[in-house]
């Protein structure tokens, strides 16, 4: 009676131990399979109806089918990590260093990194599962993989740099900042929709040898820290690729790097103006607008208030196989088909202006100038809008009405503005509320007044809140707000004497112009952003 309940005590534990094995390479195929080759589910499926079967097949014919099932799993894991490899980045394929050392210690690393990284960040930042799958790319292409790296600080820094890169991917971070700070720490912070956030510490063996990772993947001099450099690199995550712009500077503390993560494939311009969060008949308008064969088009606001991105919108909106479009830009910021993009190169006297008369001369159809920076620009730019061309640009200026004026104190004569200019666009970008955490309240009356809203019922607002879905912020993306100005008659007319702001913006306002702070209400009101968000950006 005892032999019985022995051998059954004894497949009890193999069971178990082999459940517990099987439920883990379901779970690591499941993580795998999402974070490599984006598809998840049919492995997953695949995983568990064959563990199932497995274990059944264990417990009913005992020990007799283990070495059959042992070479089934077998020739399943290596079938699967075949696969994978095939479809995986060079640095992320595992099956030729899967029972090295190698494999463990950067699986140990990653794992650290990631328990780091949510515990510092109160989980805010996310590691995809322990296991980074960025890759590093520097200006020439080459790959920077420090697994392969004899020195183990370089390699613990560029797996460093990988967990921090996947995280800010993560969290849709525009920009990186690794900063020293007292006590022998590097801060490391996101800029996540517009507001920085803290999401980690680094101690200084850790920080410093990671600012210098950086250095040599932009191409810097890693000896040089007195003196602020930049340069360029690239990070592939999966399917997408981002352009990398460092900036390196000394601070009283030791040297910091700022990193700018654009999507270089142009993925968020894709879609045209109609995702930019225009109202439909300010929509219809641009539309109209970018489709006339000559004229100027202007889009002012703030450094990081959308700008480029808009003027980008408006020229994947336009058949670029039918028109010339060339664009000039310090620097590239998107990569466009069938569009001739060419950058500014100070050090090789190739400014704004040089390069608008050099494309000029090459038959465009519509240009691209990055931003207005001086009078030589301007007038150039103009003259082009006056002979058969469409121009777009960009200024630094409050409002729509203050670009008119900025144009005058920068000395272009108010007939050359009359006659070339066909429109502006002022903009803003506010902080879009996470729809699964916002909560609704009713405002105070006093409030509805002092920004002259009347309702006969009090509506209803939304506010932000913070969940898993929004990294507990309350907020998940960005939406724009607008203001258009056309130059019609009216506002032509003002342009023969010294016009004030008032007078353009009065004028403006009669001839149908919504201001900023009126389209950020319309948003507020359908649940879309914040009443503070309107108020910190059109503040």
């Amino acid at each position: 009676m005892a032999e019985p309940s022995i051998w059954f005590i004894v497949w009890l534990l193999i069971g178990t131990v082999l459940t517990v094995a099987w439920a883990a390479g379901c779970v690591w195929v499941q993580r795998d399979a999402a974070a490599v080759l984006g598809q998840p589910q049919r492995w997953s499926f695949a995983a568990v109806v064959t563990g199932m079967i497995s274990l059944l097949a264990l417990l009913r014919a005992g020990p007799t089918v283990m070495p059959l099932l042992l070479l089934l799993w077998s020739v399943g894991g290596i079938g699967y990590l075949l696969y994978r490899d095939n479809k995986a980045m060079e640095s992320e394929r595992l099956l030729l260093k899967l029972f090295t050392r190698e494999f463990w210690r950067d699986q140990g690393r990653s794992l650290k990194g990631a328990l780091r990284w949510s515990r510092s960040s109160g989980g805010a930042a996310v590691v995809s599962d322990g296991v980074a799958y960025v890759e590093l790319l520097k200006k020439d292409g080459t790959s920077l993989d420090g697994s392969n790296a004899s020195d183990r600080e370089v390699s613990k820094a560029v797996a460093t740099i990988r967990e921090i890169f996947e995280s800010a991917i993560h969290m849709r971070a525009t920009d990186i900042h690794i900063e020293p700070k007292k006590g022998d720490e590097f801060g490391v912070r996101f800029r996540v929709d517009g507001i920085l956030q803290t999401v980690s510490t680094l101690t200084g063996d850790e920080g410093r040898p990671a600012v210098s990772a950086v250095k040599v993947l932009a191409d810097m001099d890693i000896a040089e820290r007195r003196r602020p450099q930049d340069g360029t690199f690239s990070a592939r995550y999966q399917a997408r690729t981002f352009d990398v712009r460092a900036a390196s500077g000394p601070t009283n503390f030791g040297e910091k790097i700022a990193l700018r993560l654009l999507d270089a494939d142009g993925g968020i311009v894709q879609g045209g103006l109609t995702g930019l969060g225009m109202a439909p008949a300010m929509l219809e308008a641009m539309r109209t607008l970018i489709h006339r064969p000559h004229g100027m088009l202007i889009v002012c606001g703030p450094t990081g208030a959308g700008k480029t991105t808009t003027l980008y919108s408006a020229l994947s909106e336009i058949d670029s196989l039918t028109r010339n479009i060339m664009t000039i830009e310090d620097p590239i910021e998107y990569r466009l088909d069938n569009v001739s993009q060419t950058a500014v190169n100070v050090a090789a006297e190739l400014t704004f202006a040089k390069i608008l008369r050099s494309a000029l001369r090459q038959d465009p159809d519509v240009i691209l100038v990055g931003e207005i920076r001086d009078k030589e620009t301007a007038e150039i730019a103009m003259q082009a809008a006056l002979t058969g061309h469409f121009v777009f640009t960009t200024l630094h200026a409050n409002d729509a009405p203050t670009t008119i004026t900025r144009l005058l104190d920068i000395g272009i004569e108010a007939s050359l503005i009359q006659s070339a200019l066909t429109a502006v666009l002022a903009q803003r970008l506010v902080r879009v509320l996470c729809p699964k955490c916002r909560e609704p309240y009713e405002p105070q009356p006093e409030l509805l007044k002092t920004l002259g809203i009347r309702f006969e019922k009090p509506p209803v607002f939304y506010r932000e809140k913070g969940c898993k879905e929004c990294f507990g912020v309350g907020f998940k993306g960005r939406t724009g707000i607008y203001e258009l100005l056309e130059i019609g008659p009216e506002v032509r007319s003002l342009l023969v004497g010294q016009p004030s702001i008032e007078a353009i913006r009065g004028s403006a306002r009669k001839a149908g112009m919504k201001s900023l702070r009126l389209d950020g209400l319309r948003k507020v009101i359908a649940g879309v952003t914040t009443l503070d968000e309107v108020t910190r950006v059109t503040n």
